[in-house]
């Protein structure tokens, strides 16, 4: 999926003789803290409303300090996920020689990501660390399904200060205690899952009984 499918052309846009005061009022009507600034169809560049709040409201946007962030109509969607986070922005203008085209803000990514990507389907989540070197997402992938599941979605990032990878992916079934059972038989460690009554029931169950055990 490429920027030109999930663009907006929704999401306001300024003009270089637009002020301050209506960046701001548009930028609180829309929740954001990006716009672009446009003319004539020619992109100009970006503001933000941290710079916005330090000029006088009378103030033109033609005054302002632009930021030249944006992506071209081909960029995928895992690459826009990481512009975003990176530049720490919640608008990414897309501009094709030099013309704006729309924009991808973080709604269209998490709409996409819900019902492309896989986050949005039915489930379970687990979460697993795991080395390096014993990362194969083959082998996971066969220990799921010879266990009657299917992987819906798979991520892998690391863990801060430390030398494990954090795998979370999603399963298409709530009913997980099995496949727990048979990761940690694997030796992987379950740093947590989401969404499994059958086992949140069962780990309360078991709780519920311990505490009646420390009963006088």
């Amino acid at each position: 999926m490429r920027a030109q499918r999930i663009l907006s052309l929704d999401l306001p846009v300024l003009s270089l003789t637009d002020s301050v005061s209506k960046a701001l009022g548009l930028m609180d009507e829309f929740k954001l803290m990006h716009l672009p600034v446009v003319e004539d169809d020619s992109f100009k560049g970006t503001v933000s409303e941290g710079h916005l709040l330090e000029m006088d409201e009378l103030s033109l946007m033609a005054e302002a300090t632009l930021d030249q962030e944006s992506i071209a109509p081909d960029l995928h969607v895992y690459d826009i996920v990481a512009r975003m986070g990176w530049s720490d922005v919640d608008v990414l203008p897309v501009v094709d020689e030099g013309l704006y085209r729309g924009s991808v803000d973080r709604g269209s990514v998490l709409r996409f990501l819900a019902k492309r990507a896989g986050w949005g389907f039915p489930g379970s989540t687990i979460v697993l660390e795991v080395l390096p070197k014993d990362l194969s997402p083959a082998s996971l992938m066969r220990i799921v399904e010879a266990d009657g599941a299917q992987i819906t979605s798979f991520n892998v990032a690391p863990v801060e200060d430390s030398e494990f990878l954090e795998v979370t992916f999603k399963v298409n079934t709530e009913e997980i205690e099995s496949l727990l059972s048979t990761l940690r038989r694997h030796e992987f460690v379950v740093q947590s899952f989401y969404n499994a009554p059958e086992v949140e029931d069962e780990m309360r169950a078991k709780f519920e009984a311990f505490m009646r055990y420390l009963e006088p």
